[in-house]
């Protein structure tokens, strides 16, 4: 008897990529060090080595150049989930901060107290957008127990995505299980 079961397994949900500092000095270390090469060992092979090899050579000199003149950086995208964080609010927090930096330099009572009014409305507004996205996800939700609880785990840090997979029959889960947690450890 087949019987189909639901695990949810965890997954991060950023995305790691690499990239390479290229700039003005980094290009003139790389031209420098290209000009400090000695190919003597790839120009003075007589016919004795076939192409293919004084192109892995020089292929390989050149690489290792390259890649000391132009180290790669590893950069982690992390995907956020503020959607409720719109344009408007983006430019009323940049005015948040305008305004504090102002009150740090300044001695007028009249600029702090529109800065405290200001920042308890811009909280007012962030709860508000907060609450109307939530309350949307739950509603257009066909499972609205397991996305309130998505939800609570997002705000507290405890949910990094999850991934459904389908298990065909109970024999098959604590294998499936010790795959996951034996290969993603």
């Amino acid at each position: 008897m087949s019987k189909t079961i639901n695990v949810n397994l965890q997954l991060q949900r950023h995305h790691i990529y690499t990239i390479r500092n290229i700039n003005n000095y980094s290009i003139e270390e790389f031209n420098t060090r290209l000009s400090y090469e000695s190919w003597d060992s790839i120009f003075s092979c007589n016919g004795n080595i076939d192409t293919d090899t004084l192109c892995h050579l020089f292929h390989n000199n050149y690489l290792r150049i390259f890649y000391t003149s132009f180290p790669s950086r590893k950069i982690i995208e992390r995907s956020n989930n503020n959607s409720w964080l719109t344009p408007d609010i983006r430019i009323s927090c940049k005015r948040k901060r305008c305004l504090y930096l102002l009150t740090k330099v300044s001695d007028d009572d009249i600029l702090k107290k529109y800065y405290k009014q200001y920042c308890k409305t811009l909280t007012s507004v962030i709860k508000e957008a907060k609450k109307y996205m939530y309350n949307n996800r739950i509603i257009n939700s066909t499972y609205k127990m397991k996305t309130t609880w998505n939800m609570v785990k997002a705000e507290t840090n405890r949910l990094k995505g999850t991934i459904t997979t389908t298990i065909n029959n109970n024999q098959n889960s604590p294998e499936a299980f010790n795959k996951y947690f034996f290969v993603n450890n």
